[in-house]
């Protein structure tokens, strides 16, 4: 038997989070002011979240806080301080990306679910089973995850999925993206995004234009709803609606219609989705795409032309003269409305002033009509209109804002016989039951006595409650009198119960713990090597590096040297991972799972280690070294070491990049099979080197990682050689190169610099332009 997928909604105020309720909502993800992946967001206060929670239970939904932060080692009482409270208060369920985290919630909270964030980047079997092997109840996939991926993780791991079907797709894997964080000091890992990705960008080959200016990284949104019941068959848990950001309006008319569609299914109704569609681009729309999810070809999920809402075709610009454009319409158009005008020029505002061809004004205007509307730029004939805002949708969707919304249906009967006490039974949707009944016998009424009619009226009465009467019977033998001060009573003795049944969870447990530690600390300092092409492995080679990691896309089969050569395995792993067989270089939690031969793993920078409960975590797991995350500033990267001492008395074997060009973000979509037209697999990108080019920020290497998905890279380089006295006094104990843009002249020039970097030698490094990231900080 099929099971009925929770519909998850987004509250990022709290207008949002009524109308996601009202609207037909199984569930909310919401957040506080901090620790909640949406910094920019309203959010709530964590009274606000309090009321909410039970708000929410008393109407049957379900709310999940998300702290999906990567989490740095000061914050860590403060993040506990936040969940214990939150725990206390009967949230249903913590949302949480960084694993170190996790793997204390799981402990600490035994009867409180931990769903494991989009932002860990799950996309295959091996990843979800990780994540269930510390404690995880859900899994929010990762939005490249396929359906039929989908089918395999649910065969093979018994955990609930959850899966995005609306709303707004990043370009990056998530979690795997820098760009933010290094460009504008604001990580996406942090909840601080300044999406860089929705602005636009040339594609250069080599110094030739091959795509001028434009949003070529602005994805599209996503929407399913035309494939609801692929998705319900595929056995995902719950469906989740992006939007933390977004208009009340929009949440209630997304969760709307997908709470229709999903009830058509189980009805085995057919619906007819035209205008449902349509109402969905109104409240908002970047274009659509079905997504990863359904197979989208990857070229087709980018909207180079606006990064922004579009909005809905309504008209054309036939004339323009001082301030005014002649528009011929093609719908109702009022004030209040919001409009773009999109030609030679990009021009947008709310209807304000509307005049017939006539000469007089007007309010609203009708299908056929040509109004004149104000304007401030000069627009071109010819331009198309859209109707960026629709009031009259807005007004319709109003009713969902009521706090007194009746969302709950109650049955019920009554018992009024003269003689005995009046008897009142209620139940609700969830099956709870009630009785309550009067401490008097009922009299034989001297005149009126009451009626059905009467005793039906006064028990469905439930005021500014979410309850509504469904289904009442009325045994009476309508002889009998009873006060309406006495059914009153009942029916609010009733709801108290009921009331009282549906906000009641178990009391919270909390366990504090003790988190241990697996390290034995190698006192040893070394320079290693991260190569990316042939050239630059042969000068790592030459100048005597005895331990080399390479991207797994390389072939070292016929490389003779007594170097110590270790795989890097792949960020993305589309396929499930092939069982470890040596030491590795590993970027993603499923090759924690495969390594069931127990070897010594590395771990890389894109595990995100930020505090010393994710490398604790870790070396349970046979990691004999952990590269920290990009994300740490200086101070916390110097305190790692001494603070992990001081909690598991052993220092960690920590490795730092101090030099590469860092990967901004890592696409399943191609910019360049998008500019040609091309499908996957088109192998441009082995014949000639592409760019993206910003104005500002400078041309950003593309790179295939061998799987057909884009590695963008950061056109300036970190240089960190300055900061390697602080770094060893800190007991970081291996420096790391990280090369893939440099040839094999600059490979050897920085590899030499560094070598006497660390010997305590004089130096020269000469690589123009560079960045220290928050190592500045």
């Amino acid at each position: 038997m099929i099971k009925k997928p929770e519909l998850l909604a987004p509250a990022g105020t709290k207008e949002s989070f009524i109308n996601a309720i009202n609207a037909g909502a199984n569930a909310i993800f919401m957040a506080g002011h901090r620790f909640g992946a949406r910094a920019f967001a309203e959010n709530f206060t964590k009274e606000d979240l309090i009321d909410a929670i039970n708000y929410a239970h008393l109407r049957g939904v379900l709310v999940y806080i998300v702290v999906n932060t990567l989490t740095f080692d000061d914050e860590v009482d403060e993040v506990l301080a936040y969940t214990d409270e939150l725990v206390r208060h009967h949230v249903d369920a913590l949302i949480v990306q960084d694993i170190g985290m996790i793997s204390i919630f799981t402990k600490r909270y035994p009867n409180i679910a931990i769903h494991a964030s989009t932002q860990i980047n799950a996309h295959h079997v091996s990843q979800v089973a990780f994540l269930k092997s510390i404690g995880v109840k859900r899994v929010i996939l990762a939005r490249e995850t396929s359906i039929d991926t989908i089918k395999e993780i649910k065969k093979q791991v018994d955990i609930e999925l959850e899966a995005f079907i609306h709303g707004a797709l990043c370009v990056s894997y998530s979690g795997n993206c820098l760009i933010s964080s290094v460009i504008n000091d604001r990580s996406g890992n942090r909840g601080e995004c300044a999406y860089n990705c929705r602005l636009p960008y040339q594609l250069l080959k080599e110094d030739e234009v091959i795509h001028e200016s434009s949003h070529l990284l602005s994805a599209k949104d996503l929407m399913t709803i035309e494939y609801i019941d692929q998705l319900i068959e595929s056995g995902i848990d719950s469906f989740k609606i992006e939007g933390r950001m977004r208009k009340k309006e929009y949440v209630a008319q997304t969760v709307s219609a997908y709470r229709k569609s999903i009830d058509a299914y189980f009805e085995h109704e057919t619906l007819e989705l035209t205008d449902t569609i349509d109402k969905l681009k109104r409240v908002f729309n970047r274009d659509y795409s079905k997504g990863y999810i359904l197979n989208e070809i990857p070229k087709d999920l980018n909207n180079d032309f606006r990064p922004n809402h579009m909005g809905v075709k309504i008209g054309e610009v036939v004339r323009y003269q001082k301030n005014l454009a002649l528009v011929k319409i093609t719908e109702h158009l009022e004030n209040g409305d919001g409009f773009r005008i999109v030609g030679d020029v990009d021009y947008g505002n709310l209807v304000s002033y509307m005049m017939r061809k006539n000469g007089t004004i007007t309010k609203e205007a009708f299908a056929g009509e040509e109004v004149w509307l104000e304007v401030k730029e000069t627009v071109v004939p010819g331009s198309y209109l859209y109707k960026t805002l629709d009031s009259e949708l807005e007004k319709e969707l109003y009713a969902y804002q009521n706090e007194g919304y009746k969302v709950v249906p109650l049955s019920g009967y009554v018992e009024a016989y003269q003689g005995q006490t009046l008897k009142f039974y209620l139940s609700d949707e969830l099956d709870h039951q009630v009785m309550v009944e009067s401490d008097i016998y009922l009299e034989k009424a001297q005149s009126k006595p009451a009626d059905k009619e009467q005793i039906a009226q006064q028990f469905s009465k439930f005021g500014g409650t979410p309850f509504y009467m469904d289904h009442l019977e009325v045994f009476t033998d309508e002889d009998a009198f009873i006060s309406v001060k006495l059914m009153n009573e009942l029916r609010r003795k009733a709801l108290e119960k009921i009331e009282s049944i549906r906000i009641y969870r178990d009391d919270a447990i909390i366990i504090s713990d003790e988190v241990t530690s697996k390290v034995v600390f190698q006192d040893e300092e070394k320079l290693v090597v991260k190569v990316h092409t042939k050239d630059q492995l042969q000068a790592a080679i030459d100048l005597g590096i005895k331990e080399i990691y390479y991207d797994d896309i390389l072939s070292v089969k016929h490389v003779k040297s007594n170097v110590l050569l270790i795989p890097a395995r792949k960020r993305i792993v589309e396929e499930e991972p092939y069982p470890i067989n040596q030491t590795t270089v590993i970027s993603e939690t499923g090759a924690l799972f495969v390594n069931q031969n127990k070897y010594d793993l590395i771990t890389d920078e894109f595990i995100n280690v930020t505090n010393i409960y994710t490398a604790a975590l870790l070396s349970h797991h046979h990691v004999k070294r952990l590269t920290l995350s990009a994300e740490l500033d200086k101070s916390h990267v110097l305190d790692f070491a001494k603070r992990y001492q001081k909690a598991f008395g052993v220092y960690p074997n920590l490795e730092m990049v101090v030099y590469g060009h860092k990967d901004m973000m890592i696409s399943k979509y191609c910019p360049v099979a998008k500019s040609f037209g091309y499908k996957p697999n088109c192998n441009l990108c082995f014949k000639d080197q592409y760019y993206l080019k910003h104005d500002y920020q400078g041309k950003f290497a593309l790179i295939n990682d061998g799987h057909c998905n884009m590695r963008i890279m950061d056109p300036l380089p970190y240089r960190l050689i300055e900061e390697i006295p602080a770094l060893r006094k800190a007991k970081i104990r291996t420096f790391r190169l990280d090369f893939t843009l440099e040839n094999i002249e600059q490979t050897k020039h920085i590899i030499k610099a560094y070598q006497k970097a660390i010997n305590k030698e004089s130096y020269q490094l000469e690589i123009g332009k560079y960045r220290k990231g928050h190592m500045n900080v």
